[in-house]
């Protein structure tokens, strides 16, 4: 797999999930942190984290379809992610087992995923 398809694979997984965290807060929420996701103020957290990942994505994939460097958008994703797994590492003993477990393994992959397309798979 060359680098163009590993920034497109990186781009449309990050515009998937931030779609999906805009669209459907809550079923989203619900899946990273559990039933307190419903709350109205979740949902706005839920929203913003979501635009952040639809414009991050958007700008991989934008790069990609340019044939251009899509490296600092890709760099900019794995630090967004790697926060996320951080964030959910804080919250460590609000969460069930299986979200302090899945959650940071999650986001780590994925910024993973970002950041060897943004070394070309060095």
């Amino acid at each position: 797999m060359d680098k163009q398809q590993q920034a497109r694979i990186a781009g449309a997984i990050r515009v998937g999930v931030g779609s999906a965290l805009m669209v459907a807060p809550g079923w989203a929420g619900r899946i990273w942190v559990g039933p307190s996701a419903d709350g109205a103020g979740s949902k706005v957290f839920a929203r913003a984290l979501g635009a952040r990942d639809v414009a991050l994505g958007a700008r991989v994939l934008q790069a990609a379809r340019n044939g251009k460097e899509a490296g600092e958008w890709l760099r900019s994703g794995y630090i967004a992610d790697m926060a996320d797994a951080v964030a959910t590492v804080i919250a460590f003993k609000n969460l069930s087992r299986a979200r302090r477990i899945a959650m940071p393994l999650i986001a780590g992959a994925v910024g993973v995923l970002g950041y060897v397309a943004a070394s070309g798979g060095d």
